[in-house]
C-alpha cells in the first residue's frame, strides 16, 4: 500500500515517481508497484467527484480498469452518502450499483 494518499494538487508523476519506489523499497516487483500506484492514484482522483452520475460512470471504468485488482475495502459503499446499494442495475449496457436513498425509520 501506498504510504500516502496523492496530496492536494499533486501530479500524477510526482505521486507516482515516490509511491512506486516505495512500494518497491516494500518488496514488489516495478510493474506490480507501478498498477498498484496507478490504481490508487485513479482512485483518489474519483473519490474526489460530487456529480452522481459522473461517480458512478468513474467508479465502472474503474473497475473495469482494474479488474482482478481489489482495492476498495471489504463492505467499501460504492454509493453516495444518504443512499445504499440495492444490487445493481443497466445503465448503457453497463452494469452499475443500484443506489438509492437510505428510507428513515418512523
Amino acid at each position: 500500500m501506498p504510504v500516502d494518499k496523492p496530496k492536494a494538487g499533486e501530479s500524477k508523476e510526482d505521486y507516482l515517481a515516490y509511491c512506486i519506489s516505495e512500494e518497491v523499497k516494500n518488496g514488489m516487483e516495478q510493474e506490480q508497484a507501478a498498477a498498484v500506484c496507478y490504481s490508487y492514484y485513479d482512485k483518489d482522483k474519483m473519490s474526489k467527484i460530487k456529480d452522481t452520475s459522473a461517480k458512478v460512470i468513474a467508479r465502472v471504468a474503474y473497475a473495469t480498469k482494474y479488474k482482478g485488482i481489489d482495492l476498495f475495502a471489504e463492505g467499501d459503499d460504492p454509493c453516495w452518502p444518504g443512499y445504499e446499494q440495492i444490487g445493481t442495475k443497466d445503465m448503457d449496457g453497463r452494469e452499475v450499483p443500484n443506489c438509492v436513498p437510505i428510507a428513515k425509520e418512523d
